[in-house]
């Protein structure tokens, strides 16, 4: 199965499901396409579910409140992505407060013209050349930049954004990282975290462990303890493993504090010999060596039924570590993982060293890029400031909890574990950029942070050092050196 699609099917999901957060539906890795032809056709759009009276009260009030307000010649911007921001998708899928306001302001309109995950830059290019420019594209990938600006498909922001201002300088640290030749290009309304660590309490209690939420709200949930816990439930004989999935190299590669291809002052650096990568490397390679992971390598190299949370209510397997997005939907999707409603599932953040200076959170970010040549820039504008206030006003917030918790059967220990962890990623996050350089260095940093836990064979950091810095070094180097 294709990672990279997984990863697109996950941040489909969370798009479809609220609109405030671009990620997306199902965890089977298949086409995105949806039904839209490859060289981005403006898709129909079925009927909106709208909000409740009582929360179009609240975006109501909020339009009247807001300050930064902008004279739009045209409220229709056009949106080029494989998901759509609108929730057309189907009936169960809940309007963005984000969105409910761009319309209730500014009377706003975002038309979709669809593309595929595998063809998006192709025909985002293509667009570009004929002079037929959508107007946004979606940050939220982390696949964009900085060849989006590097490769002139999206302009810098600067001009239309003061990253300085009362509604954006919360999140002016996040921005600066988002930055090319001293501009930036994306415009970050949230830091998201890349990664949970899900899991079902009744197994938990069930195999005497301490529970990890528990562990978390008194400050002693860190490697140490997952690897005690890893070690004490896996038993191959019983085909119990403590984790699962494609993501738990990444996740905890990144909670040592550094991504392996980083940002510093626009401009991108690896962080290869690192100490903080070495100690994370390291502790994962002792963990691997206790076979703690479902191994892959004897089953195609698929995940336990070849369906993401397999394992978790049945008590196969101890920790899922993947995107929240993965419980961010309907009951029928999370099913695997075991009953929300029933207070069955349960998360805590990726756990770092338990020495760290701070609890750093692998994150992505909720943003979204001008593209270049945008017809309707201003009209971009005032939607990235509605996705601000749709952040930063409280009562909208709460629109989001109770749509988790009304259609999807979130708990209210759930709830306050996203807000915590969400929290501490705006506090710390730690952006991995490889993904957003070229797909040779993504394929080059995958393989070198799974390394250590590879469940076919595993191997110490320092001889994956050894074999694979030069060849960093290169991909980095040429891609620095690519002009406009």
């Amino acid at each position: 199965m294709n990672k990279l699609k997984l990863t697109a099917a996950g941040l489909l999901a969370l798009a479809l499901s609220i609109g405030m957060a671009a990620c997306g539906a199902g965890n089977d890795g298949g086409d995105n396409n949806n039904g839209g032809d490859a060289n981005g056709s403006t898709a129909e759009s079925m009927p909106e579910k709208k909000l409740e009276e009582s929360q179009q009260d609240i975006v109501a009030r909020l339009a009247d409140e807001m300050t930064d307000v902008r004279e739009l010649e045209n409220p229709e911007i056009k949106w080029f992505s494989f998901y759509d921001i609108n929730p057309t998708a189907s009936a169960d899928k809940d309007i963005g407060v984000d969105l409910a306001l761009f319309q209730t302001k500014y009377n706003g309109k975002i038309i979709y013209q669809q593309t595929t995950w595998d063809t998006k830059f192709d025909d985002l290019a293509a667009k570009i050349m004929a002079g037929d420019s959508p107007d946004f594209v979606g940050a939220d990938d982390m696949d964009l930049f900085p060849k989006g600006a590097i490769k002139n498909m999206i302009e810098p922001i600067d001009d239309y954004i003061d990253f300085d201002s009362p509604l954006w300088v919360d999140m002016k640290s996040a921005n600066d990282q988002f930055m090319y030749q001293g501009k930036h290009y994306v415009a970050v309304s949230r830091v998201d975290p890349s990664y949970i660590w899900i899991y079902n309490k009744n197994v938990i209690e069930d195999n005497g462990l301490d529970d990890p939420a528990e562990l978390y709200w008194n400050g002693e949930w860190n490697w140490d303890k997952l690897s005690e816990m890893c070690i004490e439930f896996t038993d191959a004989e019983a085909d119990k493993w403590a984790m699962d999935g494609w993501y738990y190299e990444n996740a905890l590669t990144e909670s040592s504090g550094k991504p392996l291809v980083g940002m510093e002052d626009g401009k991108i650096v690896n962080n290869i010999n690192t100490p903080e990568l070495a100690k994370a490397q390291n502790m994962m390679y002792e963990l691997q060596k206790n076979n703690v992971v479902y191994p892959k390598h004897l089953h195609d190299w698929k995940v336990r039924g070849d369906v993401f949370g397999t394992g978790i209510a049945s008590g196969e397997t101890l920790f899922y570590p993947i995107g929240l997005w993965a419980i961010e939907d309907a009951p029928s999707t999370t099913a695997p993982y075991g009953d929300l409603a029933a207070g069955e599932v349960m998360f805590v953040p990726v756990p770092c060293a338990k020495d760290s200076d701070n609890m750093y959170v692998p994150s992505r970010v909720h943003g979204f890029c001008i593209a270049k040549n945008a017809q309707n820039p201003e009209g971009v504008a005032a939607w990235l400031d509605c996705t601000r206030y749709a952040e930063t006003d409280e009562a909208a917030h709460q629109i989001t909890l109770d749509q988790y918790k009304k259609d999807y059967g979130w708990t209210d220990e759930m709830l306050e574990m996203r807000d915590e962890i969400y929290a501490r990623a705006a506090e710390h996050p730690v952006f991995e950029f490889a993904q957003g350089i070229s797909s040779d260095l993504s394929n080059l940093t995958d393989n070198i942070i799974k390394n250590s836990m590879n469940p076919n064979e595993s191997y110490t950091w320092t001889s994956t050092v050894a074999e694979n810095e030069k060849a960093l070094d290169y991909l980095i180097k040429e891609a620095q050196e690519q002009t406009k």
